[in-house]
């Protein structure tokens, strides 16, 4: 497919056209990925500040537990933005990062006024439908009367048979292919997690309690200091400490009873060129997420990028180098989003 590291991305024009199959630009779509320029620095800034301002907007939907992440549309607003992220990282010039950035965005505005919203997936202008029986399944599961306990899972398959149908659109079978495993994998995890909602069968003494499904949403930063030797990145390269804290968040993940996403985002001090420090975020990444899938995290849920020195932590004066190092040690991170739910 296009699956390029982030510099040959940068390289080659950075992403998207915001136009759809017409070759206009579609009002209301929020940013406009259809600048030619986009491959200067402020450019691309300014399309990662835009899907960082709808995933901000989520998040403060989720403050305090007002809209939790197991609500459909929270979910489903959620994988839109994924999804466009994703094709963001690969150069997508469908049209489809506009439309799933619209999607998301009309979902969030329905939560933050607290409209009622459909629980249909409209299927992007981008896409087609393939795998009939598959979007079958989603009806199905929209009807199950043990909906809300996977609705956040139901609303993530939606959007991947809509992302499949893009992929089959863009480039046939060879390019849907991995995105429909992802969707057999993601209705297999459902019906296993809607068999273990439905009620027990009922005792001659007494009715078991139905375990309490919570969600789950955590955000924490590891060290790259303690992940790895300074300036290294390859699995040989990895801490003795590292090792054990990653060790540690496999072991969490493991224990939830379900995992709709693993989030990992490398990031630098700003030592060294920009362009270095972007493959060293996203090699050190890489080795992160392949170290927890060694440790039984599944790889499927597993998203990760690379963003170089951007968005620092500290800012740090010039100084000697020493001191530097020093200085800018919380900036040298991987931010890891988990997301799930466990009973109770």
């Amino acid at each position: 497919m296009r699956l390029q590291p982030l510099l040959t991305l940068i390289a080659s024009a950075l992403l998207l056209s915001a136009c759809a199959n017409s070759g206009e630009k579609r009002p209301g779509v929020l940013p406009p990925y259809s600048a030619k320029d986009r491959i200067t620095d402020e450019a691309i800034r300014a399309d990662f500040d835009s899907m960082e301002a709808l995933q901000t907007r989520l998040a403060l939907l989720n403050r305090n537990g007002q809209v939790p992440t197991s609500n459909y549309h929270w979910a489903k607003a959620q994988c839109w933005l994924d999804m466009a992220r994703h094709n963001y990282h690969e150069n997508d010039r469908t049209g489809a990062i506009e439309s799933a950035l619209e999607q998301s965005a009309g979902l969030i505005k329905g939560l933050e006024a607290g409209t009622a919203l459909a629980n249909e997936t409209a299927l992007i202008p981008e896409s087609v439908k393939v795998r009939d029986d598959l979007w079958n399944k989603a009806s199905a599961y929209k009807g199950h009367a043990q909906f809300t306990c996977v609705a956040p899972q139901v609303a993530c398959y939606e959007v991947q048979l809509v992302w499949m149908g893009q992929e089959y659109q863009e480039g046939g079978w060879r390019h849907a292919n991995p995105y429909i495993g992802i969707a057999e994998q993601m209705g297999a995890k459902i019906d296993r997690d809607l068999a273990a909602c439905a009620p027990p069968p009922a005792p001659v003494a007494a009715v078991a309690p139905k375990p309490v499904v919570v969600p789950v949403a955590e955000r924490f930063a590891l060290s790259a200091d303690a992940l790895f030797a300074f300036d290294k990145s390859a699995r040989e390269d990895m801490l003795p400490d590292g090792r054990r804290k990653l060790d540690e968040f496999a072991a969490r993940v493991k224990q939830l009873a379900r995992v709709d996403r693993v989030s990992l985002t490398g990031y630098t001090d700003r030592l060294g060129t920009r362009d270095y420090n972007l493959k060293l975020s996203r090699a050190r990444v890489e080795t992160v997420k392949a170290y927890l899938v060694s440790q039984g995290v599944a790889a499927a849920v597993i998203q990760s990028g690379g963003r170089g020195n951007a968005n620092p932590v500290v800012m740090c004066a010039d100084q000697s180098l020493p001191r530097l190092k020093a200085c800018l040690q919380p900036n040298r991170r991987v931010e890891v989003d988990l997301a799930g739910a466990m009973t109770r």
